[in-house]
């Protein structure tokens, strides 16, 4: 009877480790559409609007991640608190959506 209790643990596990995964690719990729949609969408409605606030998202997130690299350098305040976190979040999407596989059921 323990070896039953042990196989449904197992399984109950794997489950949980499945649908997490799945959630978090789904997630992931559900993000990645929606900015692609903004940016079209803001694309459609000005595209020298568009463009500009693209490269300034990323030149923000490029100075986020001059404040990592400066590791125990960095500067103190809000703004590069603010750079630092939206670099994060960008590294970590790209990161999530490279590392899922689930997108490539797409197309």
């Amino acid at each position: 009877m323990r070896v039953l209790g042990k196989i449904g643990r197992f399984f109950g596990e794997l489950l949980g480790e499945v649908l997490g995964e799945l959630l978090v690719c789904a997630l992931a990729v559900g993000l990645l559409f929606g900015l692609v949609f903004l940016g079209a969408a803001a694309y459609a409605a000005s595209p020298a609007g568009a463009l500009a606030g693209g490269a300034g998202l990323l030149a923000f997130a490029g100075y986020g991640g001059v404040q990592y690299a400066r590791g125990s350098g960095r500067r103190p305040g809000w703004l590069a608190g603010t750079a630092l976190a939206v670099f994060a979040a960008l590294a970590g999407g790209a990161g999530l959506v490279a590392y899922c596989g689930c997108w490539q059921l797409l197309g």
